[in-house]
């Protein structure tokens, strides 16, 4: 219990402390406070690990209502996922406070209080606090894509709000529907003939609705580019790599945990069909886009594709697509986060943000290209890192299943993403451009990118822990009989 709180607490109080500080001392706060839910976090996923029983924390509610917190596989492996992005974006924070718009006095309060949500909504069991945190989520990331920045932005954020504004409300009335059937908002409660009675229904359909839209899942994800391109650089990777993967952890939560079976195997397939359109979508905006940071923000669009393969898949009862969809989801952020940093540095070195200004970034700035190298290897599903695991459990739950067109999906996605990233590669190693210093830039922030990006090879290389933490709990044993 005291682990689940300090995993929660601790950037809570944090965001509270950094509020009421300025300058070196609130970096002093951030960096403690980072640190402090980093460790928390860590012990958590090694008592879970180490004992393999899923803990959980109850707390009576106003109305008869229950707040709940659980601590098993998928909500473990998630906080963990957050963690890691955290600590290294906490470090990579620090390394700019030179960037007005980096080094605004609003980014740690705001990110430790985005940090809290996240944890506490991996970690929920009931609907209600799903709800909550997916409301101080929403706030928290538009207040800071818009941190700092002009017209553009502003409008790019107040979308991002809008949306996700809407997908909460939303989901609060699919919430309101599945209490008045089910007389309870904790998932281990729900009654399995839920799906039957038509409140229950819509109930289920309409909160799904919302959550793809928070996703955002093509055709939802107008709003995603603009913000993610327009945010400050030490918010783009906490955004593109573990916020988006918020709705759908609710959703396999949801799905496979609390209700599985209730969701017919045509309402998979469907989310298959999307899953499959937003690779090719997001894969061939990426292709045509100039702007780096617009490259990678459609990259996400159409990385996130791939995780919607997961509900078809596990339907049918294929472990191995549990296995791989969850693990897609950790081994896309680190190496996501790692790239949107380099990207900063890159442009910052080039003095421009598109593409065809990056000639020479091989030779100006090796340590960050070397990063983003790694990162790329990792989302194309290369070995030997976390990506190419993910997928061989995809690849390999298609044919076991029968249901072999997601294979060319997932093919087809990788050919896609290595084409669009070799684009980076390929103009970084061109000669640096005439009139501009060739001379090598190096500094923490370039090494800081690096080990994150390194952490793809340590998930490829090492993954059996993480693999043993997704076996624990009821989203795997109650689907496949495990």
């Amino acid at each position: 219990m005291a682990l689940i709180l300090a995993t929660v607490g601790v950037p809570a109080v944090g965001a509270g402390l950094a509020a009421l500080t300025r300058g070196r001392v609130q970096l002093a706060v951030g960096l403690g406070a980072t640190a402090a839910t980093g460790g928390a976090a860590a012990l958590l996923g090694w008592q879970l690990w180490r004992t393999a029983e899923p803990l959980t924390v109850r707390t009576p509610a106003p109305a008869g209502a229950e707040f709940v917190l659980v601590a098993d596989g998928l909500a473990v492996s998630m906080v963990l996922m957050t963690a890691a992005v955290g600590v290294f974006a906490g470090a990579f924070a620090a390394t700019q406070r030179g960037d007005a718009r980096a080094g605004h006095p609003g980014y740690w309060p705001l990110w430790l209080v985005l940090w809290a949500g996240l944890h506490t909504l991996f970690l929920a069991g009931d609907l209600f606090t799903v709800y909550l945190m997916l409301e101080l989520i929403g706030i928290a990331g538009a207040a800071l894509v818009i941190l700092g920045g002009g017209a553009r932005t502003l409008v790019a954020g107040a979308r991002y709000f809008y949306a996700e504004l809407v997908a909460s409300v939303t989901f609060l009335l699919g919430i309101a529907l599945v209490w008045d059937a089910a007389g309870t908002v904790v998932l281990a409660a729900l009654p399995a003939e839920l799906a039957a009675a038509p409140a229950g229904r819509w109930g289920l359909a309409v909160m799904t609705a919302g959550l793809l839209l928070k996703v955002p899942l093509v055709p939802l994800a107008f709003w995603l580019p603009a913000a993610h391109t327009l945010a400050p650089s030490t918010v783009s990777p906490i955004l593109s790599a573990v916020v988006v993967k918020t709705a759908f952890a609710v959703l396999v939560r949801l799905w496979f945990d609390a209700l599985p079976g209730a969701a017919p195997p045509s309402a998979a397939q469907l989310l298959g069909v999307l899953g499959a359109a937003a690779v090719l979508w997001g894969s061939l905006n990426a292709l045509r886009a100039q702007q780096l940071k617009l490259l990678i923000a459609h990259s996400t669009v159409a990385q996130l594709g791939l995780l919607f393969l997961l509900p078809p898949l596990v339907m049918a009862g294929a472990a191995d697509a549990w296995t791989g969809g969850i693990l897609h989801a950790i081994a896309h952020a680190l190496p996501k986060a790692a790239m949107l940093m380099v990207a900063v540095l890159l442009t910052r070195t080039a003095g421009g943000e598109t593409v065809a200004e990056l000639a020479g970034s091989a030779t100006r700035r090796p340590v960050a290209v070397f990063a983003f190298g790694i990162a790329a290897v990792s989302l194309v599903g290369l070995p030997p890192t976390g990506g190419f695991v993910a997928k061989w459990y995809l690849l390999v739950a298609s044919v076991e299943t029968g249901q072999w067109w997601w294979v060319p999906v997932i093919v087809v996605g990788s050919l896609l993403t290595a084409a669009y990233l070799m684009r980076v590669v390929k103009r970084a190693f061109a000669p640096v451009p005439a009139g501009l210093p060739a001379t090598a830039v190096r500094g923490w922030a370039d090494v800081v990118a690096l080990l994150l990006a390194a952490t793809a090879l340590v998930l490829g290389l090492r993954p059996l822990e993480l693999l043993t933490l997704l076996e624990l709990g009821p989203p795997l044993r109650g689907l496949v009989g495990g």
